[in-house]
């Protein structure tokens, strides 16, 4: 799996991951939401044991191995500007206009 990052992308995620040692999980939550599920990112200090890499030439990018299977193969993130959130998108459908981060360190 790959992901492109555009500038303000990496602007806000340079800006929340700081000058602390930080890694970014794409996370597919479906528990107790009541819908097909929410993405999100997640800042942590090490990913967990089940977790794939995400090839990204700028951060270091996890996503848990069996939600893997919900996105494509090739991933783009679009930032923001004006509130800091994402849209995660792929070669065949937008995946949310809306995700945010959350700093899990």
């Amino acid at each position: 799996m790959n992901v492109v990052l555009d500038d303000h992308a990496v602007r806000i995620f340079t800006a929340k991951i700081g000058d602390s040692p930080g890694q970014i999980r794409l996370l597919y939550d479906t528990e107790g939401c009541g819908c097909d599920g929410i993405t999100s990112f997640q800042i942590v200090s090490q990913p967990q044991p089940h977790d794939q890499p995400i090839q990204n030439d700028i951060f270091s990018f996890w996503v848990d191995g069996q939600r893997a299977i919900y996105y494509e193969e090739n991933l783009r993130i679009k930032g923001d500007p004006l509130d800091s959130s994402f849209r995660l998108e792929g070669d065949s459908q937008v995946y949310s206009r809306n995700v945010k981060i959350v700093d899990a360190r």
